[in-house]
């Protein structure tokens, strides 16, 4: 009985421990890094973050990360200038610019 005691004590101990004291001791993140990507004509977030972030459901990291200047997440303006954070070894996965003019003919 003891030594049961004891065992959830010091499991409950080291689980606690991993949690930060404070708001200034949070977990480091992996290194990122920041690519300016500037919209072109028909571009949106979820095309944006299928190409950087490999997964069209994390548009709305593009979009948090761009609030301030992203008046309607359903429509970018031509020209503007999205900042998105990405892997530090990111490579394009494809051609975007080929990517969206088969797009655009499948939307049609």
């Amino acid at each position: 009985m003891i030594i049961a005691r004891i065992v959830i004590a010091l499991t409950l101990f080291l689980s606690l421990s991993n949690f930060p004291l404070n708001a200034d001791e949070q977990p480091i993140e992996p290194a990122s890094r920041l690519i300016e990507h500037k919209v072109k004509a028909n571009e949106q977030l979820h095309l944006l973050a299928g190409y950087y972030l490999l997964n069209c459901r994390k548009w709305t990291d593009i979009y948090e990360w761009n609030k301030d200047s992203i008046k309607n997440p359903n429509h970018l303006d031509k020209g503007q200038v999205l900042k998105i954070w990405v892997n530090p070894v990111w490579a394009p996965p494809y051609d975007l610019d080929k990517y969206m003019v088969e797009y655009r003919k499948v939307r049609k």
